[in-house]
């Protein structure tokens, strides 16, 4: 394992609480169906995905003292993910996440309680430089103070010359994507919806969809489970444009049922961009079930296609391949998805280049 390339997740680990209607949701009525419970958060998911992908993964979060703490750090050892980053805070609660999805497996609506991860502040980051500096790449998710987001950027956005590792972005959602803004250009690459790219650029208020692992997610048929796209700045190459004007190397951009959408320097400086379709029809097993998890897959898809050395159109297919297998599976990370498994899902994808 030591001679594995280390990636560094920086963001939220939660409890998650998932409800799903047996039938159609019927709002302010109480509706039979089943709840489950299992680990999740932006950032731990994104570190399982990359931990099942082949990489040496630690993840810098919170964990509290309670008995959903302890699962949750149970959890991560059983997976191979390490926390020896971890800040453990006594007399602390587990932050746990609540959606309620339709019938469908769309969000219907989610509650977060995760103010544990104010705690996460500069000084605590500071405190685990070494490991950072450690790192091939560290993940950061927007569930962490903007304070902390900004030690991040300054240690390493400017330093990527200086052999410290790049930063990658996931804003989270369009609430959470502002405490990113300020610090874009420190990125290598972010993975927005249109609603968070639209706050990443300056172009909205920060409101939008539900906080947690479902904002933003692609389905297996490149829907988002984002509230209703905003209406300024909704087309990706303008949205696109404006990011990397802020200094942004690429941007992998969630179009809702249309895909995903690239953009970004090539190996020899030229300019790529284009997009990525899921497959006209999809294959057996592939119906999409449960949205929740799959934005964070496309995400750890990237990170993983760029610790490989892969080129921006062939990481959007990954991304695409890994937010499909996920959003397939009943679990916010899918217990199949490797990496033999994302290049074969991938082959699949229609990619529509842009001259």
């Amino acid at each position: 394992m030591a001679d594995l390339p280390l990636v560094v997740v920086v963001g939220g680990i939660n409890m998650d609480i998932q409800a799903r209607s047996s039938g159609p949701l019927l709002l302010g009525d109480s509706n039979p169906g089943q709840v489950t419970w299992s680990p999740g958060g932006v950032g731990r998911n994104i570190a399982e995905n990359l931990v099942a992908l082949g990489l040496r993964v630690e993840l810098v979060t919170v964990l509290g003292d309670d008995l959903l703490s302890r699962e949750l750090e149970a959890s991560c050892a059983r997976v191979g993910l390490g926390l020896a980053g971890a800040l453990r805070v006594p007399d602390c609660r587990a932050s746990q996440y609540l959606c309620l999805l339709d019938s469908d497996g769309r969000l219907a609506g989610a509650v977060a309680a995760m103010e544990s991860f104010d705690r996460l502040l500069p000084a605590v980051l500071a405190e685990r430089a070494s490991l950072l500096d450690s790192a091939t790449l560290i993940v950061v998710d927007a569930n962490i103070p903007e304070a902390s987001i900004g030690w991040l950027a300054r240690r390493y956005g400017p330093a990527r010359a200086a052999g410290l590792p790049p930063l990658a972005l996931d804003p989270v959602s369009a609430a959470k994507a502002s405490r990113a803004s300020p610090w874009l250009g420190s990125f290598v690459f972010a993975k927005p919806n249109r609603a968070e790219a639209s706050v990443l650029a300056g172009n909205l208020p920060p409101s939008g969809p539900a906080e947690g692992v479902g904002a933003g997610a692609i389905s297996a048929a490149g829907r988002s489970a984002a509230s209703p796209e905003p209406g300024l700045g909704c087309d990706p190459a303008r949205l696109a444009l404006s990011l990397r004007a802020k200094g942004l190397r690429e941007v992998f951009l969630s179009l809702a049922e249309e895909g995903l959408y690239y953009e970004g320097p090539g190996p020899r400086g030229e300019e790529l961009r284009g997009f990525v379709r899921p497959p006209r029809a999809l294959p057996a097993g592939l119906a999409p079930v449960n949205v929740s998890g799959a934005g964070d897959a496309a995400c750890a898809a990237l990170a993983w296609g760029l610790v490989r050395g892969e080129g921006i159109p062939d990481r959007a297919r990954f991304a695409l391949a890994a937010a499909m297998a996920t959003a397939a599976s009943p679990s916010t990370v899918a217990a199949d998805l490797r990496a033999s498994r994302l290049i074969e899902l991938a082959q699949g994808v229609i990619h529509e280049p842009l001259p």
